[in-house]
């Protein structure tokens, strides 16, 4: 799958600081979420992230260059794994020249915004539960094998990403594809493998001695 998944969990902010406006919000842990998967939290990769740390607000720092308003990148931040977690410290922008981003940092400050969204590309080969948590059972819930983070945003909503018509759809669209990918592994699991194409058998060296000496007997009575 090479879609950009996002994913928010249950809001935590670790620390605060306020002489480099930066706070540490917990980005990710290895709970299940509401779209019945479960990120791989030693599978992180964040080079790309951490070269480039973009922090938007809800997630509106994609698409075309003139179609999205650059103050939505609200900050920087530094992603790391510590104890089983995905963290994240964020540096909000100046308000000289960010009106966006000293007001989300100070809804931050007062505790009405307090959470963020992770979004990633999955990496390697995942795989579904056990038991109830197979595939079409009830539990059903599916392990991602790693992921390349992208982008942190804060968010309005945290948690549930299918609070909304939208994370519906965007939910059912990712396990359809994830459906789809373990219908395709398990048809190729089940075609025979092809039977390997007989061998052309070469003549050995004592046959090719016999071969000739009978060339040359006939050649001889022909003279």
């Amino acid at each position: 799958m090479d879609k950009i998944l996002m994913r928010a969990f249950v809001p935590e902010i670790r620390k605060k600081n306020t002489d480099t406006r930066t706070v540490t919000f917990v980005a990710s842990d290895g709970s299940r979420d509401s779209a019945h998967t479960v990120l791989n939290q030693a599978g992180w990769d964040l080079k790309r992230f951490n070269a480039n740390p973009v922090i938007g607000y809800n997630h509106e720092v994609y698409g075309a260059w003139d179609t999205k308003d650059v103050d939505f990148v609200i900050g920087k931040g530094r992603a790391y794994v510590e104890d089983g977690k995905l963290l994240v410290d964020i540096t909000f922008e100046p308000k000289e020249f960010n009106e966006l981003a000293e007001k989300v940092y100070q809804k931050v400050l007062f505790g009405s915004l307090n959470a963020v969204s992770v979004g990633f590309l999955p990496k390697g080969q995942g795989r579904w539960g056990d038991g109830e948590e197979a595939c079409g059972e009830a539990n059903e819930t599916y392990y991602y094998a790693g992921q390349e983070l992208l982008e942190i945003s804060v968010v309005n909503i945290p948690a549930n990403a299918n609070a909304t018509r939208k994370g519906e759809d965007l939910v059912a669209e990712e396990l359809a594809a994830l459906y789809a990918e373990d219908e395709a592994k398990k048809k190729a699991e089940q075609e025979p493998e092809p039977e390997p194409e007989p061998e052309e058998k070469g003549m050995d060296a004592e046959s090719v001695l016999r071969e000739a000496d009978l060339i040359l007997a006939a050649s001889a009575a022909i003279v």
